[in-house]
């Protein structure tokens, strides 16, 4: 049975990926997810991510989010060969040094940050444009109520990779519309299969078995 780790985004509470993780598990597919709860540095977050794959074992790892920027640790310290990225960054597959938060995306954020503290992730946005993310209210405010508050250091947090750290891996994209144009078209040109669904970028919410579906395939192709 193929062992997954899902890694979710630290902005977002490890709950929102129980509806996907369920449909993998229907599928047969042995996954759990984990979002590391120390996110001061990005360092601190990548060791954690590994630390979880060496634990369950994985040979494939599922990143959703912002968790793409952390598969090179992942990959290199754990048995994890195979990656799906779920609506995700995708580190340099050149290698060297990136911001774990684009400077375009970080910027507006710093000055919303209380006490060194950013606000979750829910209100980075106006309600009206966060809400349709969400499946429903309940949902929704489920997840405003869980969603970590990380520390706005991390907004600086670099990470590097070496310049072969992506050979020898399958990797996979499943995308769910276009707030990552740019990382679909990085995996179209390295050559991976890739999928869009047209779900928003919670779509392992929105429809998790459409996701489960769309993800299976490459996983045990």
């Amino acid at each position: 049975m193929e062992r997954v780790v899902v890694m979710g985004s630290i902005f977002l509470p490890g709950s929102v990926m129980d509806p996907f993780v369920s449909a993998l598990r229907e599928r047969g597919l042995a996954a759990e997810w984990v979002v590391p709860t120390a996110a001061d540095t990005a360092r601190a977050v990548a060791d954690a991510y590994a630390a979880a794959a060496v634990r369950l074992g994985a040979t494939t790892a599922i990143a959703h989010s912002n968790a793409g920027n952390f598969v090179p640790v992942v990959t290199e310290k754990s048995a994890v060969k195979r990656v799906v990225f779920l609506d995700a960054v995708v580190p340099p597959l050149g290698g060297g040094s990136w911001p774990v938060v684009p400077a375009r995306m970080a910027a507006p954020l710093v000055p919303t940050a209380r006490h060194g503290i950013l606000p979750p992730w829910t209100r980075w946005w106006p309600h009206e444009s966060v809400r349709p993310l969400f499946p429903d209210d309940a949902t929704f405010a489920r997840v405003d109520a869980g969603a970590p508050c990380v520390p706005a250091s991390y907004l600086s947090s670099r990470l590097s990779a070496s310049a072969d750290w992506s050979a020898g891996l399958a990797c996979g994209y499943v995308a769910f519309g276009g707030t990552y144009a740019d990382e679909v078209g990085v995996a179209e040109g390295a050559g991976w299969p890739v999928r869009t669904l047209d779900l928003g970028h919670l779509g392992m919410l929105q429809d998790p078995a459409m996701v489960a579906d769309a993800v299976v395939p490459l996983v045990t192709g």
